[in-house]
């Protein structure tokens, strides 16, 4: 569907247009590092696999300062906790401003901005530069980046609350997901610098099948693997498929456009779920986020909880809070018999396949 009010409001709502200069930045330095990783450039954060990269954190510092610059009254989390860096300091960067100019040159301003309300409070981002670093590393197109906004007084003890906007951008798989107040898009990643490029709204429509496909991840700890495995077993007794991508992210926005029925993961940071879980809220999918994925700090930022950390042992309100939302309506809380893990993040297509998820994931 075409909605060139939609395309505006990407470029005149101020969450979505701070997202998407960071995303605009993300896509370009994702694609020249690219060619460019080398075993000086690619690190492991645990010995194996959990791989981090030059690229990881050059892109992180670069988006946190573009961030700050548009929004100096919010706080802006990292994965990898780099700081923050110019544009001006990067040997690319006069290009990336000169991109970032055009486009902001080509939007139709006055309309577009007419609807959108002023914005009130404080805001958290927490970004991932590079979702699917394995993919990342090993040429596979499936990693993005992904960031998502929650409202700085949201409570870190209830991780379904306080979401105002999501944005999630895969440069080689040429597409791009955002949301914001209750709606959700896909469009090309022209979007990102073309105001008119068209989008496709995403109502909450699956594949065209009767087959029923979920999508998860594994984690790389040995003990968190054992786990998940164990529980693969009894979930494909209500799946016909399985996808694993390597990206929460895309995963995620592959429930919110219907091409996965549902998808779940234990042991999800924040800034993994941050934005696609947030779109496939908006796109009218069943949610429940990591009810321990959240640590208040001296900041007052809300931070991913390590597996090791003592605080990943959720407070009695972390455990009981509500755990199920949808847009545009909020959906009631899950049964109390499903009894998710705190660890667990839930997406899905029907109350039906949410609840057995909760339960068996």
């Amino acid at each position: 569907m075409c909605d060139d009010e939609s395309v505006n409001h990407l470029f005149q709502d101020p969450l979505l247009d701070a997202a998407r200069e960071a995303a605009v930045i993300a896509s370009h330095r994702m694609v020249a590092w690219a060619d460019a990783l080398s075993a000086t450039s690619i690190g492991s954060k645990d010995g194996r696999n959990d791989l981090v990269t030059a690229a990881d954190a050059e892109i992180e510092a670069l988006v946190l300062h573009r961030l700050l610059l548009r929004r100096p009254q919010d706080t802006v989390v990292g994965e990898e906790g780099a700081a923050a860096r110019s544009l001006s300091d990067h040997p690319d960067g006069a290009a990336l401003e000169d991109i970032l100019s055009r486009s902001a040159a080509t939007a139709d301003a006055p309309a577009a901005a007419a609807a959108v309300p002023e914005l009130e409070g404080t805001f958290e981002w927490h970004v991932d530069p590079i979702d699917g670093t394995v993919n990342f590393v090993r040429g596979i197109e499936h990693f993005c980046f992904s960031v998502g906004v929650r409202e700085q007084a949201a409570d870190a003890a209830s991780p379904d609350d306080g979401w105002v906007a999501g944005l999630v951008a895969a440069p080689l798989l040429d597409r791009v997901w955002f949301a914001r107040s209750g709606s959700a898009w896909s469009a090309s990643l022209a979007a990102l610098t073309d105001p008119h490029t068209p989008l496709r709204e995403l109502t909450g429509e699956s594949a065209a099948t009767t087959g029923r496909v979920v999508a998860t991840g594994f984690g790389y700890a040995q003990g968190r693997r054992d786990q998940q495995l164990v529980a693969l077993a009894s979930v494909m007794e209500q799946f016909d498929d399985i996808r694993r991508c390597g990206s929460a992210a895309i995963d995620l926005c592959m429930a919110a456009e219907g091409r996965v029925n549902a998808y779940y993961e234990r042991g999800l940071g924040v800034y993994d779920f941050a934005g696609g879980a947030y779109i496939a809220e908006c796109a009218g999918r069943f949610v429940h986020r990591r009810a321990d994925a959240f640590l208040r700090d001296d900041t007052g930022a809300t931070i991913a909880v390590t597996e090791d950390s003592p605080a990943a042992t959720p407070s009695p309100a972390a455990a009981s809070s509500s755990a199920a939302a949808a847009s545009p309506a909020a959906v009631p809380s899950p049964t109390a018999a499903a009894s998710p893990a705190p660890e667990l993040t839930v997406v899905a297509d029907t109350r039906e396949r949410f609840e057995f998820l909760l339960a068996h994931g």
